[in-house]
């Protein structure tokens, strides 16, 4: 199996363009051996492959277009995962491309980037009109077309799905869906295209309806590699973002995906402040980034995914800026603060007719279980509290579900999305008792923390113009009328 399908894709590739060059190719003008790079990569259709003793592939085709725009002449191979990871921590002069970033790669080299976004999502034959808005949608599903022991898989059966049909690779399980056998397919946007058309399937016979996870891909230098020179790379790599050749180069190879912008935004299903409606991501602090990127011109997609891969990609990446966010102590270091936006009231709720009550946050301790949600804020400040009686689910309609199906006492939700949550689940806010707010806290827009002081800057100039003039006020009664 191949390795972009393991853990974090280790190693996948990034974009654009049908160019190649000669394997091991070496300019006539190059300069001395001792300066010149040894660009590495591993082979991996359509990324990165040899074709007629030619290296070629989108991640050649958009290293080739940035060394052109450095004045560089690069020496390209093709090797193993294993020994260009090594190579390029090692060095000399040597690059690898792509690899996805990871908390424990990032200092171990210098990255230019991002060059490529993979996406594994969850897809659904176009003309189903299928709508999936969070994981707990996607357990409904009739059954999901995995492939054995693929990354995909991993993901859905650590989240505990029951739904998974197993397939023996990916040409089956993409079959399974094109026949109607599965309803959702698992399925990455990189190896995707190519299995639709030795199947005989147009492109758009199927569409991603949910995003499971986001690795984003980098051009990543040794680190004897100067600064300066790397920094000429990456400001290469954003002119060729900023005047288009980077986003028509990548679509020559994938003209469905969205290429990765200088700014990644990511997101939640968290109503009414994120969620998708008819297929777009909306809500009232999704209206709010809308109208940020619109004064500073942005164009960047909106990705909607679960919070932990939105969280773990503000986390590990510059330029990512995740919304909505509470500002905790816990957080405080890790992200920029843009805000706030809003407040949020977390309470402890019960089942309706419980005979439960609580004086206080440390009467709470003594119920057997509270249902938490992973990585909420709710969570971790219970956490940090020292609770031991927590259960944690990885969607909170799963929590709320826990309470009234009896297998928790309590569970912490906010006031201003616990309707919508409630409802997800199957019920009526009727149908709990809130017991204790245990906090009130501000949410905000986080920007990750090696991001630029100077785009932090511009943010949160955009949001405070955006609330002199009225427009924030205008799109909260939009969501929020009532108060």
């Amino acid at each position: 199996m191949h390795p972009v399908f393991r853990s974090l894709l280790p190693m996948i590739a990034a974009f654009l363009l049908a160019g190649t060059v000669q394997a091991n190719e070496v300019r006539a003008d190059s300069g001395p051996p001792d300066e010149q790079l040894t660009i590495l990569t591993e082979d991996y259709p359509p990324l990165n492959y040899r074709e007629d003793g030619q290296i070629t592939g989108q991640a050649t085709a958009i290293v080739r277009a940035m060394a052109d725009a450095v004045g560089e002449s690069p020496r390209y191979e093709l090797t193993r995962w294993d020994d260009g990871y090594r190579a390029a921590t090692r060095g000399p002069d040597t690059a690898l491309y792509s690899t996805a970033m990871t908390e424990k790669r990032k200092k171990a080299l210098q990255w230019v980037g991002p060059i490529g976004a993979v996406d594994t999502s969850l897809y659904a034959l176009s003309d189903a009109a299928i709508r999936v808005n969070n994981l707990a949608d996607a357990r409904r599903a009739e059954g999901i077309a995995t492939v054995t022991d693929y990354y995909s898989e991993e993901q859905l059966e650590e989240k505990d799905f029951d739904n998974l049909v197993r397939h023996d690779d990916e040409r089956a399980a993409v079959q399974s869906l094109l026949d109607g056998e599965t309803t959702l397919l698992a399925a990455s946007n990189v190896a995707l295209p190519r299995l639709l058309a030795e199947l005989g399937a147009d492109s758009d016979t199927v569409e991603p309806v949910f995003t499971l996870s986001t690795d984003l891909t980098y051009l990543a230098f040794s680190p004897d590699v100067a600064g300066e020179r790397v920094a000429r790379w990456q400001a290469a790599l954003d002119d060729m973002k900023a005047d288009g050749r980077f986003t028509s180069i990548y679509r020559q190879w994938l003209p469905d995906s969205h290429p990765p912008g200088t700014v990644q935004l990511v997101t939640e299903d968290y109503p009414p402040l994120t969620y998708r409606k008819n297929g777009r991501a909306t809500g009232f602090v999704t209206d709010v980034v809308r109208e940020i990127t619109d004064r500073l011109a942005i164009d960047a997609p909106i990705r909607l995914t679960t919070w932990d891969n939105a969280y773990q990609m503000a986390r590990v990446h510059p330029d990512v800026v995740l919304f909505s966010a509470e500002r905790t102590p816990e957080r405080e270091d890790m992200f920029h603060w843009v805000g706030p936006v809003g407040t949020n009231k977390a309470i402890l709720y019960a089942k309706a007719g419980s005979d439960l009550s609580l004086d206080d946050l440390d009467a709470a301790r003594d119920v057997d279980t509270i249902a938490t949600t992973s990585d909420w804020f709710t969570e971790q400040h219970l956490q940090d509290a020292d609770f031991t009686n927590l259960e944690s689910r990885p969607e909170p309609v799963d929590a709320v579900r826990a309470v009234m199906e009896g297998d928790a006492e309590l569970t912490i939700l906010t006031d201003s999305t616990a309707p919508n949550i409630v409802a997800q689940a199957g019920y009526r806010m009727a149908d709990l008792k809130p017991l204790l707010t245990v906090l009130t806290t501000d949410y905000y827009i986080a920007i990750s923390r090696d991001t630029p002081e100077r785009t932090v800057r511009q943010w949160r100039e955009a949001l405070d113009a955006i609330e002199a003039d009225g427009r924030l006020d205008t799109i909260r009664e939009r969501y929020f009328p009532e108060r």
